[in-house]
């Protein structure tokens, strides 16, 4: 053949198939570029300067990992369909005498083409993009913004070396299609399962037991402990649930509508059910695929700006104060008191600073387990706090310290208590009173508490009491102990301090508080000190870090589902064409064919959508128990998180439909 002949007709067969291909070239550019971009923000050494760098490039290595995995996958996908709309073609230079070794060098020069274009526009597009995404991290993390653009060779490196392997197995596997088809077989490559697919009520059956397994286990779990081990199986089930369903019992469905002759026997109803009969074997896994990418979106964007929205609200909960202060006392509490605070406030002046708020106070805390209004410790036979299953605590602490923190006056007579309860059950204890240990409290319920909830992993009911005196304190203490073995439950000394200054100066005097007491004597209790500002940077890297993957991420799984979406529009264009002529050669009119186009179109489109809300409804309870692990407790944030992840991904859902419904209508038009 003529030297150049199998480039110029790479690029016109590019040209010609733009329809197809410019879809599959805008997803690599867009992978390449969000690749390239994750890799050089690992690799700029101005985030090398925040405070929590180890966990933010654990981070940003992560997200490099998983859109290079994605990419394979995605990639792999847009190709496959590329080949199968275009076999028919290749059958056609078969058969005029091209040989199929002529046919891969053409599929060469068209992979050599689309791998420059696609690299260059991505990278073109990651280095405008980097500096923009590097101020959206910094802005995430509140740290000060950084003027100059970072462009990483290495990173381009990496890049061109991944996604050259990639163009590579592609390539190859386009030839290994080629090489093992006959001619007859690639012109009609494209018409393939188009028989009438069997009823399997058994994989139906099979796809409704998972689904209701999945939901099961999600909706089932008591705490974030239980959640964390039983998420990846509820996972599995509902996505092989989702596939099971939507190949099996979709078919079963649409059979029994077929049955129906009262239903079926009807204009746009015959030709909507037939239709989606015949189609459904082959796009019932792009329309599942579209459902789990959908889902994963929702998932990934609602609880990572969940988190990074309360992140403010976690520390609170974790560090009360500028200054905290926790110690564990092994002696007489009353004893080490004291001396714990003056120490706390001598450290403080020391460095010069003003204390301009301090509230400390005593906690006695620990699991039980319930029977009725009896509350006994949970544990198990050698003495230890049993690891299974949702478990209930009592924070106790006396009236004194209650008071000096809500600034009121309550004083509970002996054998009589405060009680409070974060999701208010408390008030379901009948006759007023309950037992703890053996001592018998007559209850007076609580509203609010000055103490922020500790959320508990291992879930369950938290109880705050809110006892007559320090006796009344060490005697729930001693029959505690009675119950649970020696040591079991001491009291713990908590103090918060705020104090005047810069995150600097505040950081200083917390590490010459925690100086003072490692210089002490301190045989009665251990000590453990923090700082709110310097765990704050930790806390915004992780969560900021969270929240920037989550965006990430979730437009990578974005950009996925519009491509599935986008190539079943055209392959089910392509498809319908031919049948809809035969459909107005036998007497349909214009209308009725764009009304039976609309109503399937409608139907089969936004089916997935409605099983992804269906989806996120269900794992709503087990992701609100995994929030618990990182110390979120408010529901309705996460509440209104995910109904805006919802309805923001629903309009974009419903543009995308809009957009690639009409390249359907001109297709079948």
């Amino acid at each position: 053949m003529r030297k150049g002949l199998y480039p110029r007709l790479a690029a016109v067969n590019l040209r010609k198939n733009r329809q197809t291909w410019l879809p599959y070239l805008f997803t690599c550019a867009g992978t390449i570029m969000m690749f390239y971009i994750m890799l050089t923000l690992r690799c700029d050494p101005a985030l090398n300067e925040i405070s929590g760098k180890r966990t933010l490039a654990y981070m940003l290595n992560m997200g490099t990992v998983i859109i290079g995995f994605f990419a394979v996958i995605l990639m792999f996908f847009a190709h496959s369909f590329i080949i199968k709309q275009r076999k028919k073609e290749f059958g056609l230079y078969n058969i005029l005498g091209m040989e199929k070794r002529h046919i891969a060098r053409l599929l060469a020069w068209e992979t050599l083409y689309t791998a420059v274009i696609a690299y260059t526009a991505g990278i073109v597009l990651g280095i405008l993009f980097s500096k923009l995404m590097q101020l959206l991290l910094l802005k995430l993390l509140r740290f000060d913004i950084r003027f100059g653009l970072y462009v990483s060779p290495l990173a381009m490196g990496i890049t061109a070396l991944l996604f050259a392997a990639i163009f590579l197995l592609t390539l190859l596997n386009s030839m290994r299609i080629i090489h093992f088809a006959k001619p007859v077989e690639l012109l009609h490559g494209t018409q393939e399962g188009e028989r009438e697919p069997k009823s399997k009520w058994a994989l139906a059956v099979l796809g409704v037991l998972f689904l209701c397994t999945g939901y099961g286990l999600a909706v089932s779990v008591k705490s974030g402990l239980e959640a964390l081990t039983m998420f990846f199986i509820a996972v599995i089930c509902v996505i092989i649930g989702t596939y099971l369903l939507f190949t099996a019992f979709s078919i079963v469905l649409l059979k029994r509508l077929r049955a129906n002759k009262n239903y079926y026997y009807k204009t746009s109803h015959f030709a909507t059910v037939s239709g989606m009969l015949y189609r459904m074997k082959k796009n019932a896994g792009g329309l599942a695929s579209i459902c789990i990418l959908s889902t994963m979106v929702l998932v990934t964007v609602s609880t990572t700006v969940c988190l990074y929205m309360g992140v403010d609200e976690m520390l609170d909960i974790a560090y009360p104060g500028d200054i905290n202060v926790t110690a564990a006392l092994t002696a007489d509490a009353a004893d080490w008191r004291d001396g714990i605070t003056k120490t706390t406030l001598d450290a403080i002046a020391a460095q010069g600073r003003t204390v301009t708020g301090c509230r400390d106070y005593l906690t006695l805390t620990y699991g039980v387990d319930r029977s009725g209004n009896s509350f006994t410790p949970q544990c198990d036979q050698s003495g230890f706090l049993a690891d299974d299953g949702a478990v209930d605590s009592f924070t106790i602490l006396t009236a004194a310290d209650y008071n000096a923190m809500a600034g009121t006056k309550a004083s509970p007579a002996n054998g009589a208590a405060l009680l409070y309860t974060p999701n208010h059950t408390g008030k379901a204890f009948s006759g007023g009173s309950l037992t703890l240990c053996g001592i018998t409290y007559k209850i007076t319920m609580l509203d609010s508490f000055p103490i922020k909830e500790q959320v508990s992993a291992r879930g369950g009911e938290q109880y705050y009491l809110v006892v007559a005196d320090y006796d009344a304190l060490m005697a729930a203490q001693a029959t505690q102990l009675n119950g649970a073995g020696e040591g079991k439950a001491g009291i713990t000394y908590n103090m918060a301090v705020n104090t005047d200054g810069t995150d600097e100066q505040k950081i200083a005097c917390a590490s010459a508080v925690d100086q003072a007491f490692y210089q002490q004597e301190n045989d009665g209790f251990s000590i453990m000190t923090s700082s709110r500002a310097e765990n704050s940077k930790e806390f915004l890297a992780n969560y900021g870090g969270l929240f920037f993957l989550g965006i990430f991420l979730g437009f990578l799984f974005l950009m996925a589902t519009v491509l599935i979406i986008y190539y079943k529009q055209v392959t089910e264009g392509y498809d319908d064409r031919e049948r809809f002529c035969i459909m107005q050669n036998v007497g349909m009119t214009k209308s009725e064919v764009k009304s039976t186009i609309h109503s399937q179109v409608l139907i089969v489109f936004f089916l997935p959508l409605a099983a992804t809300i269906v989806h996120i409804a269900f794992a709503f309870p087990m992701i609100r128990h995994l929030l618990s692990l990182f110390s979120l407790s408010n529901i309705a944030l996460f509440a209104y998180c995910t109904l805006a992840a919802i309805g923001v991904f629903a309009v974009l859902y419903t543009l995308v439909y809009v957009l690639t419904a009409r390249t359907y209508y001109k297709i079948v038009s």
